[in-house]
């Protein structure tokens, strides 16, 4: 089949990536179904804030560990299974939560919901360093970023519309039927699409040392080598700022202004609309600086005024603090797009891709994870939201110092494999 599809050099890697989008997309349904569901759990009183975030840390810590793990098993076993298996387990935890949501049970669900989508995003990458050329691996990693917004939109419009019909577990119930459907879909369309394209063939970046290419200890050389390593403490950081602050905004405008469940997510899906602007803000300044680590130091630097912004004038004024979160998010979301999935795809050549990206994704998670434990400690201590916000900024000051500090190693490597 010839022909482009979607700026693709073929119809076939168009629709590659299109079912490749829709699989990460599904993702999304079932992990911010929760995060929307919070505010109604805090406002009944029927779990408390540190028990809220308990459950929510618990599915970026499994998430985090599992995709350091998927990461080293998607250059090594078959990505299309592992997909299939990530995504069918996790609508089926999300629908036994509709049945059992009690809070033990609700805990474990969530942990195994965490693990199995830990096993879609490594060997998505694995895909596209294996069947796009370098012109399209860009084009990829950029197109698949609107996956997060756009998923973050479809998942709190899924629990808005069932929430002012139904009670808070029927979001599970049709969140987790809805990725479902996406997983029969990627089991059926996948084998066909990839037994028609042909992979790409790239030598490997140490042809003497083909055996231990894959091997502990040169992974561990070229992370450090390559600036990797200082990278790992921002890359953190963005998770944190992306995933724990969209993770509680529901809640700080239902507890700071006073807003109903509905408008808080009425209110809270602004974010995503904003959000899918940050990946192309970062390509076109990336193409300009020609270094991932620089362009996420400018957009670090960029969330700072955001933060202070929503400390110093945002909690009594609902348009401001919205506006400040939606920049944050959005400068998060341009990090995240450098940092998770442009910078794994630049070590195809050493046949990485999946490891080094399960690797950056699960810091990214972990990191969160324990970080929005501390932010319930905060919330249940009532030192306040205006706490919390201080926290961030010094967190998104230390990203940019790290960030510029890593940017002439990283140069140098980019430049060696180009």
């Amino acid at each position: 089949m010839t022909g482009t599809f979607l700026g693709y050099q073929t119809k076939h890697h168009g629709s590659l990536f299109l079912l490749c989008w829709a699989a990460y997309f599904s993702t999304y349904l079932c992990r911010l179904n929760y995060s929307a569901a919070m505010p109604e759990l805090s406002g009944a009183d029927v779990f408390s804030s540190a028990q809220i975030a308990s459950v929510s840390s618990v599915f970026f810590i499994c998430y985090g560990v599992g995709q350091f793990f998927s990461g080293i098993l998607g250059d090594r076993l078959n990505t299309r299974h592992m997909i299939f298996l990530g995504l069918f387990v996790s609508s089926i935890s999300n629908i036994f939560i509709f049945f059992f949501h009690e809070f033990a049970a609700l805990l474990i669900l969530w942990a195994i919901n965490g693990i199995m989508q830990s096993l879609v995003w490594s060997p998505i990458l694995k895909i596209a360093s294996v069947y796009f050329d370098q012109a399209d691996k860009e084009k990829f990693g950029v197109d698949i970023s609107t996956t997060v917004p756009l998923g973050t939109l479809a998942s709190y419009g899924i629990s808005l519309i069932t929430l002012a019909f139904l009670p808070w577990n029927y979001v599970f119930l049709a969140c987790g039927l809805s990725e479902l459907a996406f997983a029969l879909i990627w089991r059926l369309g996948s084998k066909r699409l990839i037994s028609k394209i042909k992979p790409i063939t790239v030598p490997p970046l140490q042809p003497e040392n083909k055996t231990a290419v894959l091997g502990f200890r040169p992974t561990i050389k070229l992370i450090v080598s390559s600036g990797v390593l200082l990278m790992l403490i921002p890359i953190v950081i963005q998770g944190t700022l992306k995933d724990s602050v969209t993770q509680w905004v529901p809640t700080f405008f239902s507890s700071a202004f006073g807003s109903g469940t509905s408008m808080s997510l009425v209110l809270t899906m602004v974010l995503p609309i904003v959000n899918v602007t940050g990946a192309y803000f970062a390509k076109a300044l990336n193409r300009r600086l020609h270094n991932e680590a620089s362009t996420s130091a400018v957009f670090f630097a960029i969330s700072v005024c955001f933060l202070l912004i929503l400390r110093l004038f945002g909690s009594p004024r609902m348009i401001l603090a919205l506006l400040s979160m939606a920049g944050v998010t959005s400068c998060m979301f341009a990090v995240n797009v450098m940092l998770i999935t442009i910078v794994p795809l630049w070590f195809y050549k050493s046949g990485r891709v999946s490891t080094i990206g399960g690797l950056l994704n699960a810091l990214a998670y972990v990191g969160c994870g324990a970080l929005n434990l501390f932010a319930g400690s905060i919330l249940d201590s009532g030192a306040g939201w205006n706490s919390l916000f201080f926290l961030w900024i010094a967190l998104a000051v230390a990203a940019v110092l790290l960030s510029a500090a890593c940017t002439p190693l990283w140069k140098r490597y980019i430049e060696n494999i180009r």
